[in-house]
Formats: C-alpha cells, sequence, structure tokens
C-alpha cells in the first residue's frame, strides 16, 4: 500500500487531467478481486443450462468430468470447451485457449475417444490474418498442417506456446489425427447479457410471462449449480431429470399451479396432542402466558405439517421454495419484533408481556399470500409455518430475547 500511495502522490503531482487520473486508477485494482473469474464461471454454467434446453431423449450432459461440459449420446456425443473474453477477442494462430484446448483433448484420447465431437465455444472472433480461419473447411491432415507450421515459426517470445505445442506432438500421430477429425471451433458465440436473452427466447419459456423468465432462469440455475452437493456427488443432469425439474420450477409461474395440497380428510388436530405440549413453539407461547392460543398453534402446525409431507411428494422445487419462505417469513417476525422492542418498557415485566402477545397477534394477522409453488397458500398454512420457524429456526415470542 505504501508503494501504491507513493506512486499517486507522485502522479497527481505531475497531471491534472482528470482523465487521465481515472485512466491510472483503473490500473490499480484489488489483488484479490476475482469478478472476471466468476464472471467467467457463471458464463460457463448459463451454457450448461443452454445445452440442457436442447438435450434429446436419453442423452445426459457431465459437468467438469471431462472437460468443462459433456454430453453422454448414442447419436450426438459433445465435448465442449468453453472460453470467455470480457471485451472483443480475436483467436490468433497461436493463442492459448486454441492450443491448451488441443492439448488436452489429445493428452486424454482415451477418454475423448467416443466423443462424436469436439467443441472449442468461445467469445473470441478469428484473427483477420488467422490461419485458423479455414478450420472447418479442412480435413484433420490439412488442419495438422496448419498446426505444424504455425509451431515452425520460432519467435522470440513463446514460453507459453512453446511447451503446450511440444506437448501435443509427443504424442501419437494417429491419435492426433482423430482428434483433429472432430474439433469443431464455435467462435464469436454471445456474452454473458446476450446468453441469457438468446435462452429466455428458447420455446420452452413462451408460456411464462416476460417478467418471470429470469427468475425461472435463476430457479433452474440453482438447482444445476446445487446438483454435486448432495451423494454420489455428480454432477449429472439426464434429459429425463432435467425436463421434469424445468415444468415443476415453470408450475411456479403459470396458472397451472397446484402447488399447496393436503391429504384428503385430514383432520384438525394430531391423535396426540399432548405430544406436542412440550414442544418449543408451544412452549414459547405460554412463555408469553398466552395459553388460550396453543390449541390453534397445534392445530396449524399439524396441519401445515401435514400439507408438506403431501405438496413435496414427487415436487422438488415445492421444498426449494418452502426453503425461502421460511426465510422471508422469519425475516418478517424480526421487522415486527424490533418495532415493539423499540417501544418496550424493558423493566416492566408486564409491559414486556404485553408486547410480547401483540408480536404474536400481528404475526398471526400477516395475509398468506402465494409464494411460488406455495400456492394457493392459506391462513392455517402460513400460521403453521411461522410456529415451524418458532420451533426450527430460533425465534422467541419475547420482544426482549433476540
Amino acid at each position: 500500500m505504501q508503494e501504491i500511495s507513493t506512486l499517486l502522490s507522485n502522479f497527481l503531482t505531475i497531471t491534472s487531467s482528470t482523465k487521465e487520473v481515472n485512466l491510472f486508477l483503473s490500473k490499480i485494482k484489488q489483488k484479490n478481486d476475482d469478478t472476471k473469474t466468476k464472471l467467467g464461471d457463471i458464463y460457463h454454467y448459463y451454457v450448461v443450462l443452454a445445452y440442457c434446453l436442447e438435450l434429446e431423449e436419453n442423452e445426459t450432459i457431465l459437468v467438469e468430468k471431462y472437460g468443462d461440459i459433456s454430453i453422454v449420446s448414442t447419436e450426438d456425443s459433445k465435448n465442449i470447451e468453453v472460453k470467455r473474453h470480457q471485451d472483443e477477442h480475436s483467436l490468433s494462430d497461436r493463442h492459448l485457449d486454441f492450443w491448451k484446448t488441443i492439448r488436452n483433448w489429445v493428452s486424454y484420447y482415451q477418454n475423448m475417444r467416443d466423443f462424436k465431437k469436439l467443441i472449442l465455444y468461445t467469445t473470441s472472433t478469428f484473427g483477420e490474418k488467422s490461419r485458423l480461419k479455414s478450420w472447418h473447411t479442412c480435413n484433420a491432415y490439412e488442419r495438422l498442417k496448419i498446426m505444424i507450421e504455425i509451431g515452425q515459426e520460432v519467435k522470440k517470445s513463446e514460453e507459453g506456446f512453446r511447451p503446450i505445442y511440444d506437448a501435443i506432438f509427443k504424442q501419437d500421430v494417429e491419435n492426433i489425427l482423430s482428434i483433429l477429425e472432430k474439433v469443431e471451433l464455435h467462435t464469436n458465440q454471445t456474452d454473458i447479457v446476450d446468453i441469457e436473452k438468446q435462452i429466455m427466447k428458447n420455446s420452452f419459456f413462451k408460456n411464462v410471462k416476460k417478467i418471470d423468465r429470469k427468475p425461472f432462469i435463476n430457479s433452474l440455475m440453482g438447482h444445476i449449480l446445487t446438483l454435486p452437493v448432495d451423494k454420489p456427488h455428480k454432477w449429472e443432469i439426464s434429459c429425463e431429470d432435467f425436463e421434469s425439474l424445468a415444468c415443476e420450477v415453470r408450475n411456479r409461474f403459470t396458472n397451472t399451479s397446484g402447488g399447496l395440497r393436503l391429504p384428503p380428510n385430514t383432520p384438525d388436530c394430531p391423535q396426540d396432542e399432548e405430544s406436542y405440549k412440550d414442544k418449543k413453539f408451544v412452549r414459547e407461547i405460554k412463555e408469553i402466558r398466552y395459553d388460550s392460543k396453543v390449541p390453534s398453534a397445534i392445530s396449524n402446525y399439524w396441519r401445515a405439517q401435514q400439507a408438506i409431507y403431501y405438496s413435496s411428494i414427487d415436487n422438488p422445487t415445492f421444498n426449494m421454495d418452502l426453503g425461502e419462505f421460511q426465510r422471508d417469513i422469519k425475516d418478517s417476525l424480526v421487522e415486527f419484533k424490533t418495532s415493539l422492542q423499540d417501544e418496550c418498557d424493558d423493566t416492566d415485566p408486564k409491559d414486556i408481556i404485553h408486547r410480547s402477545k401483540r408480536l404474536y397477534d400481528k404475526a398471526m394477522e400477516m395475509p398468506a399470500n402465494d409464494f411460488y409453488s406455495v400456492k394457493p397458500n392459506r391462513p392455517f398454512f402460513q400460521r403453521g409455518i411461522i410456529h415451524k420457524v418458532v420451533q426450527e429456526r430460533g425465534f422467541s415470542w419475547n420482544v426482549m430475547k433476540q
């Protein structure tokens, strides 16, 4: 920091140009600022989603197993490497995006040989003088010749290029030719903003309002990103699984959703009501001396639990939405509590009880608004969820407790 401060001080003494100062400052970047790398990762996941939307029956996408993206298919198997650049960028003869990708495919020939296509998917365009421009009009031998010609030119600075070039040509020439025959260079691909717009135009979204398409995509992306979390920790998406998930998510944004359901003939209270009286949500009500509310609280909690079980069967999005719904409910309860804490005399036990009861009543009066697949939301369900928040998420009705 001392070096940067001194450098900046010296610079400001010799220029008064705001434009020059801004240019200088733009070059001083925090070392741990990894925004561009993260944007590259996000772009990669958008490309995964784009390919998911094009999956055919019995096809499966593998992420980060044999490279960035692999599509396992009897008809059209592909391995795809994704390269994104922030600004306009040229794929020159010696650009490492191309050479590293070829090296990886050749080096891992045993993993690549069964793919029918090997795709370099990049936002770069061909440079005007690039010999790679003729790639798609050439056969494998001609492609090999282009690469050899590029490598035969020895330049002063080629520390990055030369080891990669040598690593490629250490491999068996028949394997190299087999790889080159399959390589496709998909240049000039849309960048991160445009790829989202492109995805939104997919026919799958035509029944979803335009205003809801971005949240829809975010939900799909969230599912894709969390797939490896659960055992067996595989990042795989089959056509059938994706269609099932996408249809469930889409139902949240269309009028066809039937998310919240109760089993038929559900009683208002559990048969073993006594066993509920030692639960935390019941103890919290008793602590603020509101015993008259306990029977309705147990009933709402019980009925909500039944609805959750019945609604979540074969509906993965319901459980995802329910977690978000409970977080939103808790946020609202905390806001109510904070306003009552400000009004409360914390030295007066009666005032604490009075305001705690007001907090409880205010929570029970919250309107039961629909929340994605928690739909149609109903008063008993929302009140039951409030009691679940008390039971499971550490909320207390006592206004003086955090």
